[in-house]
């Protein structure tokens, strides 16, 4: 039953992937065709962008699309425990991200041939953009799994943005070491190969899995006159 699941949740967001992946694909070829600015910048400039839009696309109605037409009540008349229907739907969500981020990065990686950076220099700083998209997205998941339309589910993304903005402020400015490894926004100040560290990627597990947890619950405590 949660293979059937994950194949509908898979169909029904087939078409993020395919516009997010075109337009990545065609944004990166386009940058390192014409190369106004350095490779390094390129990819920097392509990983900020995706991993602020991509999280959006694929959580702007993951939840509330079903609640605003309220299939959600024909949802949860399936003979299976909502955190598996919950889970269906993250996992296919994070499964186009991780793929969006690869293909470009690996498309970076093409078109640069190691001219200005070393090999698979772009493509780890991407893959660092797309574990802070993935943890943005788990907390898209928190405060949007209840939303009953997709204004609201935007306007919880904003809150998202916002919140970690003023914590990632707060712990620079006092130079709050602890607070600052736990940011999304603090993966992508990575600027050398040296520096790309796996305990800072890492770090951000914990928390992720508790506030997936947290998402999980909202959504099973989901009342059914939604």
């Amino acid at each position: 039953m949660f293979g059937m699941l994950l194949w509908k949740e898979w169909k029904e967001n087939l078409w993020k992937l395919w516009f997010c992946g075109a337009a990545s694909v065609v944004f990166t070829i386009m940058l390192f065709r014409i190369r106004i600015i350095p490779d390094f910048a390129n990819c920097i400039l392509i990983s900020f962008i995706q991993m602020f839009v991509v999280p959006v696309i694929y959580s702007l109605d993951i939840f509330s699309g079903e609640i605003s037409n309220r299939t959600v009540h024909l949802l949860f008349k399936i003979p299976v425990p909502r955190w598996m229907l919950f889970f269906s739907k993250y996992i296919v969500s994070a499964v186009g991200i991780i793929l969006i981020f690869l293909i470009s990065g690996l498309l970076m990686e093409f078109m640069s041939q190691g001219r200005e950076a070393r090999i698979l220099f772009l493509l780890k700083t991407n893959s660092l953009n797309g574990i802070a998209a993935l943890v943005l997205f788990t907390w898209f998941c928190v405060f949007g799994c209840q939303s009953r339309s997709e204004a609201g589910s935007l306007v919880a993304m904003f809150g998202v943005f916002i919140g970690w903005g003023i914590v990632l402020l707060w712990s620079g400015m006092c130079d709050v070491i602890w607070a600052w490894r736990f940011v999304p926004y603090s993966l992508i100040f990575t600027k050398t190969i040296e520096s790309w560290s796996v305990g800072t990627a890492f770090s951000q597990i914990p928390a992720t899995l508790a506030v997936l947890g947290i998402a999980c619950y909202r959504y099973i405590s989901i009342r059914r006159y939604l």
